[in-house]
């Protein structure tokens, strides 16, 4: 099934359609965000891989095409990759090229096929754990210096939730399997001694009406006590995605989480950075 049929990615894409003319809405968190992917520039670190850029409303390219040589865009939305790179300056443009319609779970058409039953067969699920968590991954994006996952996990888990119900008795293993594999996935982009970089929303003013309106100098408690609580995305505990991405890594480091409003919604955004071929600074 082609990403335009797929029942899932539509969802998806009315998602980036509806953000499309929001650019200034995302300023603040897009200058966290940009700084944040421009520090892992260096001068053996110049070739930048986004995965789930989107409409681009997360990250400043011109920015960026300050710091890196090459960068590639990968989105299963080829038309909001297009949006993305529409506008940019020549020198910008030059330095970036696409990568649309790449199902960044690797397991899109069997969701689909499981959108809408009422029951799924167990040994469907047991396969679908398995295929989630495969590697290595059934897409090759070649090797960068710099991987970074911009907000899109919690998009690629919220994807088992559409075709499974959050109700579902093995929808949270699922969501798990999606999210190690994500992870995975980073580790096999990423070249050796290369960074990667993980942002992702984990918990949202929906649960957590404090959120909008906490003082700056108290946001960290907040979040802190969520997560205690088990106020939190599921499969996307903050404490949990760093001690899986320190596996196998030299150097790990969590960003503290910051606040991103988008329209009525706030949520919390957490990052976490690997280095493999020596300390983080900074």
């Amino acid at each position: 099934m082609t990403s335009s049929r797929s029942p899932i990615a539509r969802v998806h894409f009315a998602r980036n359609q509806r953000t499309r003319g929001d650019w200034d809405a995302f300023a603040s968190h897009r200058q966290h965000v940009t700084r944040m992917i421009a520090s892992t520039a260096s001068p053996s670190h110049r070739r930048l891989c986004l995965l789930g850029v989107g409409n681009g409303n997360d990250v400043d390219l011109e920015v960026l095409a300050n710091h890196f040589d090459e960068i590639c865009l990968v989105d299963l939305d080829e038309a909001s990759l297009r949006q993305c790179v529409d506008g940019l300056s020549v020198t910008a443009a030059n330095r970036t090229k696409m990568r649309g319609r790449v199902d960044l779970s690797c397991v899109l058409s069997q969701l689909d096929s499981l959108h809408g039953n009422v029951a799924v067969p167990g040994q469907t699920l047991d396969d679908l754990v398995s295929m989630a968590r495969d590697l290595p991954p059934k897409i090759d994006l070649g090797r960068w210096d710099v991987v970074v996952s911009t907000c899109l996990l919690s998009q690629l888990i919220d994807s088992v939730f559409i075709a499974v119900g959050p109700t579902h008795p093995r929808s949270t293993e699922l969501a798990l399997a999606v999210r190690d594999g994500h992870l995975a996935q980073l580790e096999a982009v990423v070249c050796e001694g290369g960074k990667t970089l993980l942002i992702t929303d984990f918990v949202s003013s929906d649960t957590l009406p404090q959120l909008r309106d906490v003082a700056s100098d108290s946001l960290q408690s907040l979040v802190h006590q969520a997560v205690a609580n088990r106020n939190f995305f599921t499969g996307l505990n903050p404490a949990v995605l760093l001690q899986q991405m320190r596996k196998g890594q030299v150097s790990v480091k969590a960003y503290p989480a910051w606040r991103w409003v988008l329209g009525p919604r706030c949520f919390a955004v957490c990052a976490v950075e690997t280095a493999s071929g020596g300390l983080i600074t900074g």
